[in-house]
């Protein structure tokens, strides 16, 4: 699993059967300082993620297994498994991380 915040949404009108009915979008998946790793995931989502939020995403057959019963039978790496609501850390536990970082929205406002 990885947290990531959702950078955009992926419209493909042309897609194979099994998943005509699933929206992807685009995830930027983050470290513990929300700082962007360099690699973009597109993801499946079937809660209603929106651009910006944070969100854990899952890989592989859990991924499949999060949104059908019927795992082999779907044609998608990654999806969405939540929508982060707060995230809440030992700074104690984590040296140089801090609470502002965590709350912080990303990407960072440009300094004039």
């Amino acid at each position: 699993m990885f947290i990531g915040r959702v950078v955009g949404t992926v419209w493909a009108t042309k897609k194979v059967d099994n998943v005509k009915s699933l929206r992807f979008l685009m995830v930027h998946p983050v470290n513990i300082d929300k700082a962007p790793n360099t690699n973009v995931v597109v993801v499946a989502d079937t809660l209603g993620a929106g651009i910006g939020e944070l969100v854990i995403c899952s890989y592989g057959h859990a991924a499949r297994r999060a949104i059908t019963d019927e795992p082999n039978e779907l044609s998608i790496e990654a999806a969405v498994i939540g929508i982060v609501d707060e995230i809440e850390v030992d700074e104690k536990l984590l040296s140089g991380l801090s609470v502002e970082k965590l709350q912080h929205n990303y990407p960072p406002e440009k300094k004039s």
